[in-house]
């Protein structure tokens, strides 16, 4: 697709969001802005995405957009391919990555009618602002503000969840199933599992592995990736943090760069933080308790901070 049809069909979803349209509008347009054969549409000669839409019928467990106050949305929609770990298995899929790493914003629409006489809500244009167990989270596309990836999407949806149990009374952090969720759901509950953390005071000898603090009762046990049973709690995925560190941690605004070893901070941490910022990870004497770089590149890579 050349670039000029593209600025057209992202101009279109701007120009029409918000209205609801027959699909015979809608797949009249050329540039053409949708198929119907797949959710994700894109174009043949094109590395990115087009569009995503949602149909009344589909498979696939797409969530209902979230609609701020200030005329903003945000949307969850699930990839091609059920299992999670199979997405880049898919071409969509990988479109929708390179729409992550490049900031190319694409259409979204929501099907309101079935057969006969479909219609679609044009809910315009949008950034794919992350990934998470199989979701892409799509924000509400504004010229005025600039792309942002990362988790905060994610975030956003876990704690309005929160926000809803707690109003209903329903509120367990027990409940909550995935453990990247949980772990913010249960920010303030946690100081890290009792052995892992003794393995991880051990190994960096009582030292925050970011601020060098050795006040024990103010250290816990991070994941460097997310908590997914016993096999988690291996000192090479765990960092011994500050109890602040290891919340910024946990909410994607602090990283280390696995190239380097150099901690990685978020716009918004520069000020209080920012003597952080390019320090070197501590590292165990013990080379097998050392972080994986594995895992520290899938945590950088969740957090936007490194592309």
């Amino acid at each position: 697709m050349r670039m000029d049809d593209l600025s057209e069909a992202q101009r279109w979803f701007l120009e029409h969001a918000g209205k609801t349209l027959p699909w015979s509008t809608i797949s009249a347009n050329r540039p053409r802005l949708t198929t119907q054969a797949k959710g994700i549409y894109k174009p043949a000669d094109s590395e990115y995405a087009l569009s995503v839409k949602e149909t009344l019928s589909g498979d696939y467990p797409d969530k209902e957009p979230i609609y701020r106050d200030d005329g903003s949305w945000l949307y969850e929609y699930f990839q091609e391919n059920s299992d999670p770990t199979q997405r880049d298995a898919e071409y969509t899929n990988r479109a929708l990555m390179k729409c992550i790493h490049d900031g190319v914003p694409v259409g979204v629409m929501i099907q309101t009618k079935p057969k006969p006489g479909v219609e679609y809500r044009i809910m315009g244009l949008a950034y794919v602002t992350g990934w998470d167990e199989g979701y892409f989270y799509l924000e509400s596309y504004d010229s005025d503000r600039a792309f942002n990836p990362g988790p905060r999407a994610e975030i956003e949806r876990i704690t309005q969840q929160l926000e809803i149990n707690e109003e209903t009374g329903s509120y367990n952090p027990d409940n909550v199933s995935d453990s990247r969720k949980k772990i913010i759901a249960s920010i303030v509950q946690r100081r890290g599992q009792a052995k892992f953390r003794a393995q991880l005071i051990e190994a960096y000898r009582g030292y925050c592995a970011i601020t060098g603090c050795d006040t024990i009762p103010a250290l816990e046990a991070a994941h460097i990736t997310p908590y997914k049973g016993d096999d988690s709690n291996a000192t090479a995925n765990g960092l011994l943090l500050r109890a602040d560190i290891h919340t910024l941690w946990d909410l994607g605004m602090i990283a280390v760069d696995p190239d380097t070893g150099t901690v990685v901070i978020a716009e918004e941490l520069r000020g209080s933080y920012s003597q952080i910022e390019g320090a070197t990870l501590a590292e165990p004497v013990d080379g097998s308790d050392r972080p994986s770089k594995a895992a520290l590149s899938a945590h950088i890579v969740w957090t936007g901070l490194k592309t």
